[in-house]
């Protein structure tokens, strides 16, 4: 898989932390968040330090679409109806905050980053689908935003409406970050790379354990898509979903200027971005929840088909695939982990706009820390009990319990392992045991053990991307049980296969 925003940037180096230091806040994952809240705290003379398990902006920050709008499909009519007009605009306020603040870094620190002021469209071509749209952007007026109803969109095909918010942006999402992890690192604060937090303990100060040393700080911020450390049971509210993109090279002609997203189902989204003097139009979309997908091949496929029909596009040089938390009622958690503690902050469920939303947690979190209210901090409040009353949550849980109790009722098994080609993976029973075994490219067979280490549930095997997912709350490892993301914090342990099954590989 390869993500434009990654190839067309250098590799970063930040060195790993070896032994223990002490800082004021330690802020653990460099993605938006992090990034971004590490550098706020280090402007107002906070030490810090910055830990990131990979590479700084190689989550799912430097897999995104790269879309900084307010505009986030239809929302603002479910917010409405769920938190009231008031709650809708304080979202609305959130996230245009940080639109603002985009604008500001990228002029103060003077980043070329491709930092353009677009219009953003939710558009449909169903007629049924006018409706909603109607009804959205009257909320989305009402929340503060300057919203309109549209018939014609510059799209090459026709739509049923849309609705238009104007002022909005879109960046290059690592040439925004890249600049600003360099003026985090020095004058008693530390960016440190291939960095895996093993535990977090309260205290005063706190203690983040890693596998090479430790990281004393007065409070700890957690920007690692759903937290680790977990004490506010964030799993049970916030749900993991993976979604698609593609590029590739579009006539400017024909390239539509805006940014798209297609309230029918299957969602696609659309935006063009610079590239080689030229443009690349990135067409995302068919998401799913996470490890729920029988072959993840097949979305890229479907991508494909479409941009080739609507764009008459036949090459995409760039594909990759990213997955983010939704919250069952849609606002992300951002803030304390448990109400009655101030030493460990939390900020997760974005719902896929991550690049307006993690910025917005960054700012509220910062602000927190340094003694300074936020008008729209209570709407994000990890601890709001109306988010467990939700339909949303009890289907979410009930899909999880069914991947977690039914998968320990019924394994399964009787798969050979001669049958299992290259590049497949599957749970196979062999002996009275259940073993996760995938066959590389070149024939070789690789057996883990098929419980995620967060929680338990059974893995599931990524056929697009080669790696073994949780359909529970969205780890992922390696084929070889090396984990590369979280909430879990070890690896799947490696299993021996018995030397006949070994020796059957081809």
């Amino acid at each position: 898989m390869s993500s434009f925003w990654i190839e067309s940037t250098a590799e970063t180096g930040y060195p790993q932390l070896e032994g223990d230091i002490e800082v004021d806040i330690a802020v653990v994952g460099a993605g938006i968040t992090g990034i971004t809240t590490a550098y706020l705290l280090k402007q107002a003379g906070k030490r810090v330090a910055l830990l990131e398990m990979k590479r700084v902006a190689r989550g799912a920050t430097g897999y995104t679409t790269g879309k900084v709008t307010a505009g986030h499909n239809l929302i603002y009519a479910f917010l409405e109806r769920r938190f009231g007009e008031d709650g809708a605009r304080k979202y609305a306020q959130a996230n245009q905050a940080a639109i603002e603040k985009t604008h500001s870094l990228v002029d103060e620190l003077g980043i070329d980053c491709d930092l353009e002021t677009k219009a953003n469209y939710a558009y449909a071509e169903k007629p049924e689908s006018v409706p909603q749209i109607e009804a959205e952007v009257a909320a989305a007026n009402r929340a503060g935003l300057s919203a309109t109803f549209v018939r014609e969109t510059p799209l090459p095909f026709q739509v049923t409406g849309a609705i238009r918010i104007d002022d909005q942006a879109e960046f290059h999402p690592r040439r925004y970050l890249l600049p600003l992890v360099e003026q985090v690192a020095g004058d008693g604060s530390f960016v440190f790379e291939k960095t895996r937090v093993r535990d977090v303990r309260h205290g005063t100060p706190c203690t983040v354990e890693v596998d090479s040393g430790s990281v004393r700080a007065g409070a700890v911020v957690l920007a690692t898509h759903l937290p680790f450390e977990d004490q506010g049971l964030l799993f049970t509210k916030a749900h993991p979903h993976r979604s698609y993109a593609i590029a590739g090279r579009v006539d400017a002609a024909s390239a539509p200027d805006g940014m798209f997203i297609s309230v029918d189902q299957p969602t696609r989204s659309l935006r063009t971005t610079p590239h080689e003097g030229g443009l690349l139009l990135i067409v995302g979309g068919e998401g799913h929840k996470t490890g729920q997908a029988e072959d993840t091949r097949v979305p890229y496929r479907r991508l494909k088909e479409w941009a080739s029909e609507r764009f008459h596009l036949d090459d995409f040089p760039y594909q990759w695939a990213t997955h983010d938390y939704t919250s069952v009622d849609r606002v992300p958690f951002i803030g304390r982990l448990v109400p009655w503690r101030s030493d460990v902050w939390v900020a997760t469920g974005y719902g896929k706009w991550g690049m307006t939303n993690g910025t917005a947690a960054a700012q509220l979190i910062a602000d927190r820390l340094l003694g300074r209210e936020k008008d729209w901090a209570d709407l994000f409040a990890p601890h709001r009990t109306r988010s467990f009353a939700s339909r949303s949550f009890a289907a979410e849980n009930a899909n999880v319990a069914k991947r977690f109790f039914a998968d320990r009722i019924g394994l399964p098994g009787g798969e050979r392992l001669e049958a299992l080609d290259r590049g497949e993976g599957s749970l196979v029973r062999i002996q009275g045991n259940t073993l996760a075994v995938s066959r590389s490219e070149d024939g070789l067979l690789t057996a883990v053990s098929p419980r995620c280490t967060h929680l338990g549930c059974l893995v599931s095997w990524n056929r697009a991307e080669q790696t073994w997912d949780c359909p529970c709350h969205g780890s992922r490892y390696l084929a070889d049980g090396t984990l590369i993301q979280g909430p879990a914090v070890t690896d799947l342990p490696r299993r021996d296969l018995p030397q006949a099954g070994a020796a059957s590989a081809r």
